[in-house]
Formats: structure tokens, sequence, C-alpha cells
């Protein structure tokens, strides 16, 4: 395909445009060539090749890609013509029609056009630049209602919060400006704007509004009924960390408990907070309210109850993330804590299958079908399986995040992810006779890979639909894989944004989350691709320097942490050739490899058992009892 078409490229680049004005000619090799030299931001170059093919053809999909090159290249007067002049207008011509207008100075047209993307498809970009011009009108109550919607359609837009915290600051709405200009900060740490307008929301709050919030919560964590459970008696134990390099912790249980460092043991009592703290090379036992020092303790020290779980305060987990939470969580199982690197490692000991308890509604939302759930359980207790002593030079078998797999322990344990675990319990996935290395994420967007963590005989890259053999995509296709939604298992979530996605950057966006002028980024080139149109490798070129960045993560994360790297980018130049504006179109949510967990809840759904699940997602593998 790449041959046959840079053959076309060379025949377009010889020929002057008149020469084949008679022929008749075929609009998908125009289209391709133009997406081709889309995708290396050659703008005038895919114009050039899309205005040859419309002197004989006027078929609407050229004028329609040519009014997305037009406004990309600088050139919005034309956009807004061959926009205009499109008989039949879908949600993306009204969304570009939005961004020519905005382009242009009209944002009551801009916003008119949003609306009507909007009537036909609810996309985040819409709703983010609807919010945008409202805030830059000062119009803060409708701004507020956008980003809202735009939060909502996909969580993983993080600046929103910013803005939204900026809204209810200005509608005098402190509490809530508060709440999710805190959001911003973990999102962007050292982010100065974010942490001067924190601070100048904390100062209208006042000292008096955040004790009486810390009364509050203080009073809700007393009143905490902690559930006995059972122990599981007959499932390996798994050594979990749960915290690196803490100075304190504090907690509570339900019964009378103990702490024991060799011969060195205290008797704790039930329902009482305890904190420990690291001094020195000592744990510094004392009374979480009172300036009551009980006892001191050396590394390790072990915290072990009955039959009621352990209740931690302000656990933080996917730190940086969208999902970025400072909370309280419920622990079954035995604690253990380490005097590690100048802080303290919290490790819970627990079962396997109470481990798993914690981990599938985690993982995987609790109302989907029971054979989604089982499938889930299986893949989990797989991971785990092959995790023991993951992290053992950290003390622990398994981190309690992504790394491994989230667990958020009892607080999270319910009555459908609960039976699913025992309905398959000790069932793992297996290779010949060995457990296989099981990857999962959220949505595939609808194609699975092989290449992402080497091969594997288990793994294979195919379309996640009944009919799943992969086909050869010509670069047009490519391009509108990330702007339509081809049907798969996973096209069918309630999470829209997780299969496809956008994210759009002004210059005012830009320079908060990267820190230079986007009118300083020159271009963002691929250059390798592997299975499912993910990139490998991208070069991004500023007026300083050129970065090559490899691998999933960490394009993801260069580029504010997109949710996969399945993605296109699109720079939006001025007449004067310098960037205005960021565009990303993407699919799918996470690495891509293995089960696509919103896939599998779609199968569920259609009838599909566990076993049928994990045979389309693991093929040559099997399911194996272990205990």
């Amino acid at each position: 395909m790449r041959f046959l078409l840079l053959i076309f490229l060379s025949s377009l680049l010889i020929l002057p445009p008149n020469s084949y004005s008679k022929q008749k000619i075929d609009v998908n090799n125009y289209l391709d060539a133009a997406a081709f030299f889309k995708e290396t931001m050659e703008y005038e170059k895919a114009i050039d090749v899309i205005e040859r093919a419309l002197i004989k053809s006027k078929d609407s999909q050229l004028k329609k890609y040519l009014g997305q090159l037009y406004y990309l290249a600088g050139h919005s007067k034309r956009a807004l013509k061959a926009f205009t002049e499109l008989k039949d207008k879908d949600w993306l011509v009204f969304l570009y029609l939005g961004l020519v207008y905005e382009d242009l100075g009209n944002f009551s047209l801009a916003l008119d056009n949003y609306s009507e993307s909007i009537k036909l498809k609810k996309t985040s970009l819409v709703l983010y630049r609807c919010g945008k011009i409202y805030y830059r009108q000062r119009k803060y109550a409708q701004a507020e209602k956008f980003f809202s919607q735009a939060i909502s359609a996909d969580s993983s837009i993080r600046l929103a919060c910013y803005y939204l915290g900026e809204c209810f600051f200005k509608t005098g709405s402190y509490g809530q400006s508060y709440r999710y200009l805190a959001k911003a900060i973990n999102f962007y740490p050292q982010n100065k704007k974010i942490k001067e307008k924190l601070a100048v929301v904390k100062k209208k709050l006042g000292e008096r509004f955040f004790a009486q919030e810390l009364k509050k919560m203080e009073k809700k964590r007393k009143e905490l009924i902690l559930t006995c459970y059972k122990r599981e008696q007959d499932s390996p134990l798994i050594r979990v960390g749960l915290a690196k390099n803490l100075k304190k912790f504090s907690f509570r249980t339900g019964e009378n408990f103990k702490f024991t460092c060799g011969r060195n043991v205290f008797a704790g009592e039930g329902d009482k907070f305890y904190t420990v703290t690291l001094k020195g090379e000592e744990f510094v036992l004392s009374d979480y309210e009172k300036d009551i020092v009980y006892k001191r303790f050396s590394s390790p020290l072990e915290i072990k109850g009955d039959n009621v779980p352990f209740y931690i305060l302000n656990l933080i987990y996917g730190k940086g993330s969208f999902w970025h939470k400072e909370i309280d969580r419920a622990y079954r199982g035995d604690l253990k804590i380490v005097a590690r690197e100048g802080g303290m490692t919290l490790i819970n000991i627990v079962s396997i299958e109470e481990y798993l308890y914690g981990v599938l509604p985690a993982e995987i939302p609790s109302k989907a079908k029971p054979e989604a759930l089982k499938a889930q359980a299986v893949a989990a207790r797989t991971v785990v399986s092959r995790a023991l002593g993951r992290h053992g030079k950290e003390g622990f078998d398994c981190c309690s995040d992504v790394h491994c797999q989230v667990y958020q322990g009892a607080s999270v344990e319910t009555l459908p992810t609960t039976e699913a675990v025992k309905e398959t319990r000790g069932e793992i996935i297996t290779y010949k006779g060995s457990p296989i290395e099981v990857f999962y994420h959220a949505n595939c967007g609808g194609c699975l890979r092989a290449d992402a963590f080497g091969a594997r005989e288990y793994l294979v890259s195919k379309f996640d639909s009944k009919n799943c053999e992969i086909s050869s995509f010509s670069p047009y296709q490519e391009e509108l894989w990330f702007k339509q939604e081809r049907k798969s298992f996973c096209s069918h979530t309630l999470n829209k944004g997780n299969f496809r996605w956008q994210r759009v950057y002004d210059s005012e966006d830009f320079f908060l989350i990267f820190g230079f002028k986007l009118s300083n980024l020159k271009s963002i080139l691929p250059k390798s691709k592997g299975d499912c149109f993910r990139y490998k490798t991208i070069e991004v070129a500023t007026s300083l320097e050129k970065t090559t960045l490899n691998k999933d993560l960490t394009i993801r994360d260069y580029f504010d942490k997109l949710r996969s790297s399945a993605f296109r980018a699109e720079i939006k130049f001025s007449p004067q050739k310098e960037p205005q504006m960021l565009f990303f179109w993407g699919a799918g949510f996470g690495h891509g490899a293995g089960m696509c967990q919103e896939g599998a809840m779609r199968q569920a759904e259609e009838g599909y058992s566990y076993k049928e699940i994990l045979k389309h997602y693991y093929p040559n593998t099997a399911i194996e009892k272990r205990y």
C-alpha cells in the first residue's frame, strides 16, 4: 500500500494539474495522498493534491477534506467556503465550521455551529471549545455548564478542572472552586498559576471553612461501621504495597488488635484511632487526637487483627492521573510497616481471593454482567499469580496501582464482584501449563494489538468484533478510524470518551500545560507505528530542540497523559504559519493488548460465557483450577 502510494505521489509531483483533466480519477488515491501529507503536517502539499482532484471530481469527500486542510493551514475563509458548499453536513462539518468561525472572530456563529454538532454527536472537543468561548466572554455560568459537560464526556481532560475552578471563583462559589482547583493542582503540582489561584481561593474560604470541613470528615470517620468478615483459610497469601515513603499514617479497626515487633508488643483498642510516625529509625505509636505516645518500635512492625478490616486514612492512588485521589480505605488481612530509604512502606498481607474482592470493583464496573465479572476475576487472579515477588526488592509482591492492578480493599467490595471471584475460585489462564502474562485495559478502540509488550503466542492483533480479521488500511482510512465509530464490541460502551476521544489546546491552554509557547512548536512527526495505528516513535520539534519519544507511556505522558498512543495530531497554523491550536483525535483507553474490559462487558451482554470471552482475548490458552 505504501509503495503504491509513493508511486502515485511521484506522478502527482511530476504532472501539471491540467494534464489529467479529461481522465477519470480514483478519488481514494487522492484522499490517501493528501492524508499522507497531512499526517506529516505538510498541509499545503495536501491541499494541492485535493485541489487537483477537484478539477475532475466534485466528490463531497474531497470538498470536506479540503475544508479541514484549509482550516489547519490558516486559510479559514477558504475553509468556510468549502464547508458551506456542502449539501449534507454531519457533526464533523459543524465542528469544523465552529472552529472556522472562532478563527474568524465570529463567536456567535461558532457557538451556533457547535450547537448543531452537539445535536448530532456530543464530543468533548466541542463542549470544551464552547466553554472556552464563554470563559473569554466572561459568561462564567455558561462556561461552567460546558466545562462540566466536557469532564462528563471525557474525565481525562484534566485542564477543564482548572477552568471550572476559575469559573466557580468568578461566580462566587468558592467551595466548588476549591474542589476543582484542588483536583487541578493534583494533576499539575508544579503549575505556578494554579498554585496561586488555589491560594487565593483558600484565603477567600478562610480557616473556619477548612476547620468545619475537617470536623465533618472526622465525624464521618468515627461513625463508619467496619463490618466483620470471615478470613479465607485455603488461599495463598500476598503482600500488597499500599504506600511508600510515608512519614506517618493513621488508622483504626473495629476490634482489639496487636502491634508486634519481635518481643515488643502493644495491645491496640478497637474503634480507637492511632498514628504511626517515623522518627529516625524508630516507629512512634501515638494517639491520633491527643499528644500521647504509647510505644516505640523498630522495623519491621506488624499490625494484626482478626475479623475486622483496618481503616487507613488519607491514602493516595493514581498520583498525577485524572483518577488521582486522596481517600480513606479499609483493608482485610494484616498490615506490616517497613522503614525504607527515609520513609515507611505500608504493606497489606491478605489472601489472594480476598485481595481480588478489592481488585474487581476497582477495575471493572460491578454493574457489568456476571460473565464479564468472572472473566475479569480469572484475568486478575492470573496477574497476581505471576506477580508474586514482582516488587520483591521493595518488600512486597505487587503494588496497589495500575502498574500491577488497582486494589482498593474492602471499601469498594460489592456483592456481584465478590460472587464472581468466588465462582471462579482458584482459576487462572495458562499456556502450555504455565500462567500467562495477562494484559488488560479499559477500551481497545476497536483494535487489539499484539506488539505492546513483545511477542506472545496468546496475543494477536485483530479487530475486537465478531469478524475479527484485521484488514489493510490506507492513510485516509487510518485517519477516518479516529473520527468515525467503527462497530466493535467496545464501541457500545456508555463511556464514549474511552472509545473515541479528542483533545484541543489553544495558546493559553498549551502554555499552562507545557510551559512554553505554542508558537514555538514546529511539528509532531510520526517516525514509526505499531499495530492498530498506534505510534511507537514520535519526533517533536520546537524552536529550541527536537525530542524523540519512544514507547506507549512516554508518548502519552508527554502530551498531557493521553488516553492511548493511538491518535492523530494536528497543528492549526495562522496565515503567517504560526501555530495557534493543537488537536488530538484518538481511539481507546490503555495499551490495547489482551482483554478489552468494555469489549468483554459487551460480549457478556450478548450471551458469551466468561470462558468464551477469555478465549477471544487470549487465544491458544486454557483455564486451569489451581486450588
